[in-house]
């Protein structure tokens, strides 16, 4: 698993003047803005945005970008300037609509406090606060563009993995017909039913190996298999390795 190393550039709640512009280049790092009041009308990789309140636009590394406040239009905005590694997957849209600011604005608020401070403590809970912004807003961008019936059959899925799932039975959950739920589960993700629970299934093997105290039989019960056979096997075919391999390879100690 990759861990996210983030690193700020640069941070500010600012009041626009009629004369706030970015000039157009190419920046090296993440722009994620926050409109708070008003509007600014962006340029990134020459596609026009128009960004109003309650939108938040996310550009990525390596993007050619350049905006001004709206004339006649109010402008306060949040943004942050940041390095990461690994790259960030890009939102489905780059402008995002929230419902509103009220659930972002104690996070920004705080943030904005702390940031001020600039002590090693503000700074480290100035991470904390925008990791936990990122997450939120990919949460909700991600909400936003699924099919509400994938969600629904995913939640089911993932809180039944020690159990067999059958078509009829995930297809009455979501008040689909058995035969609508597999094909729409297959469009909108790319795989069938039984395939994304598999992968959940190892997801979690592979979490549950790197702990010491958890033996290699007890991981495949977890994990919803059957026996140590047929986890053996899928685990291999999935992850190119046995599970003890896999264990070894993490420097945990085997248990059986």
């Amino acid at each position: 698993m990759n861990e996210l190393h983030l690193r700020f550039r640069y941070a500010i709640r600012r009041n626009c003047g009629k004369d706030w512009q970015v000039k157009r280049r190419v920046i090296d790092y993440y722009n994620l803005v926050f409109i708070l009041d008003g509007e600014a009308a962006y340029r990134v990789n020459d596609q026009q945005l128009t960004v109003r309140k309650n939108q938040v636009l996310m550009i990525p590394s390596g993007s050619l970008r350049e905006a001004h406040r709206q004339s006649g239009c109010p402008l306060i905005l949040q943004s942050f300037d940041f390095f990461c590694t690994p790259s960030l997957p890009p939102f489905p849209e780059p402008l995002l609509t929230l419902d509103s600011l009220s659930r972002w604005m104690p996070l920004l608020n705080e943030f904005h406090h702390h940031w001020l401070q600039e002590d090693a403590l503000s700074m480290l809970r100035c991470h904390a606060l925008f990791l936990q912004i990122l997450d939120a807003l990919y949460r909700v961008a991600c909400t936003k563009q699924e099919n509400i019936h994938v969600r629904q059959m995913k939640q089911f899925i993932e809180s039944h993995l020690k159990q067999t799932i059958t078509m009829p039975e995930l297809a009455r959950h979501c008040g689909l017909n058995a035969v609508y739920c597999g094909a729409l589960f297959k469009k909108e993700t790319g795989m069938s039913v039984s395939q994304y629970r598999r992968q959940l299934q190892i997801r979690l093997a592979c979490q549950l190996l790197r702990e010491p105290d958890i033996t290699i039989s007890e991981t495949a019960w977890q994990a919803g298999f059957n026996d140590l056979y047929s986890f053996s096997r899928c685990f291999k075919q999935k992850m190119g390795v046995s599970p003890r391999q896999y264990r070894q390879q993490q420097g945990t100690a085997e248990r059986f």
